[in-house]
């Protein structure tokens, strides 16, 4: 992967004889995180060695791929983000609801079950699933936080279905 090179940010310091421009501390150390490389517990890496470079955070998730014969399809990549982010939204909705003190209702067509259903698809893997694909997925589902939000809105949903 590549990326624009980055310039230094400064800063003006006044001193006794002239003022002049010198690196700010944070920019350094911004700087060399940048060079060296650094873990963050919120970014999960789903990359295959020789295959693809692959992190997926809280806001989204980053694919290069180095073997396109190998490496997942642009499909693959947007039906999993996209779907996660509706979902997310939408267990959102029914939380805001619960918070109000109202009893979260939906059509039927997209209550528990449906929660449920879409559960199940993005946490079990499928026959035909390569291994790139099940780590997107798991990276996608735990560093989005969704699989607790999908049980809390099911159980809402249950609850005020009687």
């Amino acid at each position: 992967m590549s990326g624009p090179r980055l310039r230094p940010r400064r800063r003006r310091v006044e001193g006794t004889h002239r003022k002049r421009w010198v690196p700010c501390l944070a920019c350094t150390v911004e700087e060399s995180l940048l060079a060296t490389g650094f873990d963050h517990p919120d970014i999960v890496s789903f990359g295959v060695r020789g295959v693809s470079t692959a992190y997926a955070g809280w806001s989204g998730v980053a694919y290069a791929s180095h073997s396109s014969e190998r490496s997942l399809t642009t499909d693959e990549l947007v039906a999993c983000e996209p779907t996660v982010q509706a979902l997310w939204c939408f267990t959102r909705h029914i939380q805001q609801m619960v918070e109000d003190g109202q009893d979260p209702s939906m059509p039927e067509r997209y209550g528990w079950r449906f929660l449920r259903a879409a559960a199940s698809r993005l946490t079990t893997a499928r026959a035909q699933e390569t291994a790139q694909h099940v780590l997107m997925r798991e990276a996608i589902m735990k560093t989005s936080g969704l699989a607790e939000r999908l049980r809390t809105a099911q159980e809402a949903l249950r609850e005020s279905a009687g």
